[in-house]
């Protein structure tokens, strides 16, 4: 069947739309198209300023790329690229449109988003649909990044190609079941000798070939933030196909893609006031743990820390490698079940960094149960930088850091001059002239963003904020 052809008058209505708001509104909005032999619309990709920023502040590590959906007039592919806000929410990065379906196609419209976003900052890890074309092409623009495909997806193809709920239930342990891959290819050749048929015998054959693009066994320790088993948090493309309809033209897609990403962006700038403003009740036993965890994230990512901390309690450290230990590094924590022994964790403390051999953190972005058991082990109350990273944290978060640093300094001083007359004069009398000279004025107020290490480098633009 000859590929769909866009027609001519409405891909040169859309491409001047955005050829407009790059000249005029922003120059850092973005788009870039392809033409075939007969110099018609073959592909598309576009971006607004706000949609790359979003990437580069922090949200590309994690990129969901599905082509799945046709539903326009066309037939063609309408490609959103999205992420995962800070609140857990999507975040949109921009957008395709293709008309052929090719290897090379797909190629060039990751490297269109590739150029439309920093340089140094590919992202870590890929979630497509799994088709051969897209796999092919991640495998070319994103060779370094992990890929797997959207347990959503593989969950379709099982109940169309297996049939029978015991069947079905066997694949699905060799999809979630984080075996080594020496087990699952025992397991795989154990499962087609039971349930192998001429009718489902390709299929099987094709997802055998990307083992490991969805088995547990090859992508369970790999940095997915938590979506490994999570259908709906993986679809996040959805969001974006919400509303399409066959009748939908180009210049449609175009206003239906702004206004999806219109109220994604609201949604995030709600949450974040949200945030800003919310109170969580602590529940666990180890309240100063849950306090900071409060205060430094959001309140999405806390309640899933917070199912850390409250396990806690079913563990112990159970032995200190002062000394180091060949594999783990240097400073190592044992922690162990209290009621169960032979099972052991290993939490590394070098430096500024922590590490659980369990590797939660690396696969999810959020520390475990056994770094927290660690930190109690030795009255730590805050949690260490290398286990909050910047995208799971609240967007105020650089106050309440600054507020902690300055309570655990003023405590240290105050605690030794209080021990002395005079110097606890001296540091009264500063403190005080300090606060007078603040609240008339003769302290400039600044940016407060200016000086925090956590700031935006500068682009070539003028960021757009969402205020409340």
């Amino acid at each position: 069947m000859a590929r769909p052809q866009i027609d001519r008058a409405e891909a040169d209505a859309v491409l001047q739309e955005l050829r407009r708001r790059e000249d005029e509104d922003d120059c850092e909005n973005f788009h870039r198209y392809e033409l075939d032999a007969e110099q018609r619309l073959k592909s598309l990709f576009w971006a607004d300023a706000d949609s790359r920023l979003d990437y580069y502040i922090s949200h590309g590590d994690v990129v969901v790329f599905d082509t799945t959906f046709r539903t326009n007039k066309y037939g063609v592919p309408f490609v959103p690229f999205v992420g995962l806000s800070r609140h857990r929410t999507p975040v949109f990065f921009g957008c395709g449109v293709t008309s052929d379906e090719s290897l090379d196609s797909y190629v060039w419209l990751l490297r269109a988003f590739a150029m439309s976003i920093s340089q140094d900052r590919k992202p870590r890890s890929v979630i497509t649909d799994g088709g051969d074309a897209v796999v092919g092409a991640v495998r070319i623009v994103f060779p370094e990044s992990n890929h797997r495909i959207c347990s959503w997806h593989v969950e379709r193809a099982i109940d169309e190609h297996l049939h029978g709920s015991s069947t079905q239930d066997e694949f699905r342990s060799l999809m979630r079941d984080a075996c080594s891959p020496e087990a699952f290819e025992e397991r795989w050749y154990g499962f087609m000798a039971r349930h192998g048929t001429a009718a489902n015998h390709r299929w099987l054959e094709d997802m055998y070939g990307k083992r490991e693009l969805w088995a547990a066994a090859f992508v369970h320790d790999k940095f997915f933030l938590g979506m490994a088993s999570d259908q709906r948090t993986e679809c996040l493309a959805t969001c974006l196909h919400t509303g399409l309809h066959g009748g939908m033209s180009l210049p449609d897609l175009l206003a239906h893609a702004d206004a999806c990403t219109y109220a994604l962006r609201l949604d995030v700038a709600r949450l974040d006031v949200e945030a800003d403003r919310s109170r969580v009740e602590l529940t666990t036993g180890h309240r100063c743990l849950e306090e900071h965890a409060a205060r430094r994230f959001t309140p999405a990512n806390f309640y899933l820390l917070r199912e850390e901390i409250m396990m806690i309690d079913g563990f112990e450290v159970v032995k200190t490698l002062a000394r180091g230990h060949p594999i783990f590094g240097k400073k190592v924590y044992v922690v162990g079940f209290k009621q169960r022994w032979g099972v052991f964790f290993y939490v590394e403390c070098s430096g500024d960094a922590v590490k659980c051999s369990c590797r939660k953190m690396e696969r999810e972005g959020l520390p475990c149960r056994h770094i927290f058991c660690m930190l109690r082990h030795n009255n730590l109350s805050r949690i260490p930088d290398c286990c909050a990273l910047r995208r799971m944290r609240r967007r105020g978060d650089t106050k309440a850091e600054r507020l902690d640093e300055m309570k655990e300094l003023g405590h240290q001083v105050f605690d030794l001059a209080s021990e002395d007359a005079q110097e606890f004069q001296e540091i009264k009398e500063f403190l005080e002239g300090w606060l007078e000279h603040r609240r008339s004025g003769a302290v400039a107020v600044g940016d407060n963003n200016a000086a925090d290490g956590d700031s935006v480098p500068p682009m070539t633009k003028k960021t757009k904020l969402i205020e409340d």
